[in-house]
């Protein structure tokens, strides 16, 4: 109030004295606060070397990141938030304290989340920490008798044999973090040609998931298992089953995945005298190359 009286006696002795004319705005230009401060040749410099020292320590970083980040920065990709982060904190580190709005406005990032992210140091340290722990235990079933697995078969092995269940995603991710990379296994030639001269065929699926016949000896079940024993060793092992009884009727035990395993099976079930074939019998398979085979087939049409 006492400002609004003294505004109002102002203009009153201006209007006494110069009558309407004495109330125009005599300013020049408007008095509001400009958006942009005008900065002294000093206070430029400053700036300017600020910005040298962040891309100094930016360069630095990476020369010292790994080969990850290096392919990035030559296919022209930016860092992420977490690394525009840490650099503005060892730039602050430097004595810029001062400057955390500019470097945030120089790579981009916001300063909500550059404050947000050192108050969430203690966590990220104990993810960390976590990490570590996990990703030992995922190298062990990793390297686990012998030969590199996949996410899946880590997963298998860590509730099998170290009783820890982890799901994918954590798993896929630690083994990104720790470059442990399954390879891939090669097509086969063998089966490259066979597929394109036709040479082994399938057969309809008769069965269609109905292995209850309640007829014994009518449908024929066959497989091969792969048992694993020593250090680094594998058996197959050919079966045939009776789908009616669940009955092991043939079987043969080989330390080679030859062709001639399955047939060998074969004549196995047709040496034994303890069990009579129905006379419409037939076997089902999953129809892979050693079911498929010419030898195999023929075989069964005898």
């Amino acid at each position: 109030m006492k400002r609004i009286e003294q505004c109002a006696d102002r203009w009153k002795k201006a209007y006494e004295k110069d009558g309407i004319i004495g109330l125009a705005d005599s300013r020049k230009e408007a008095v509001l606060r400009p958006s942009k401060m005008a900065l002294s040749p000093d206070e430029i410099i400053v700036r300017q070397e600020a910005k040298i020292r962040l891309l100094e320590a930016q360069l630095e970083y990476v020369k010292k990141s790994d080969r990850n980040e290096r392919r990035l920065l030559a296919n022209g990709e930016n860092l992420n938030q977490s690394e525009c982060f840490k650099l503005i904190q060892e730039a602050v580190g430097q004595g810029l304290g001062r400057m955390t709005r500019y470097f945030c406005q120089l790579l981009d990032v916001s300063r909500s989340g550059y404050y947000n992210y050192l108050n969430s140091a203690d966590k990220r340290h104990e993810r960390t920490l976590a990490d570590e722990q996990a990703g030992a235990l995922i190298k062990k079933a990793f390297d686990r008798r012998g030969y590199k697995k996949g996410s899946r078969s880590i997963k298998m092995t860590l509730e099998n044999e170290y009783d820890t269940c982890y799901n994918l995603k954590r798993i896929r991710r630690l083994m990104k973090k720790f470059d442990l990379v399954c390879p891939h296994r090669k097509p086969n030639p063998y089966r490259l040609m066979a597929k394109a001269t036709q040479e082994h065929r399938t057969l309809p699926n008769r069965l269609q998931r109905d292995f209850k016949k309640e007829i014994p000896g009518l449908v024929l079940l066959t497989d091969i298992t792969y048992l694993l024993f020593g250090k680094s060793q594998t058996a197959y092992l050919s079966t045939i089953l009776d789908a009616s009884t669940g009955e092991l009727l043939a079987h043969n035990l080989s330390q080679s995945l030859h062709l001639p395993l399955a047939p060998e099976t074969i004549e196995l079930l047709m040496r034994q005298r303890r069990f009579k074939l129905h006379q419409d019998a037939f076997i089902h398979s999953d129809q892979g190359a050693h079911y498929t085979s010419p030898t195999y087939q023929k075989i069964l049409k005898s």
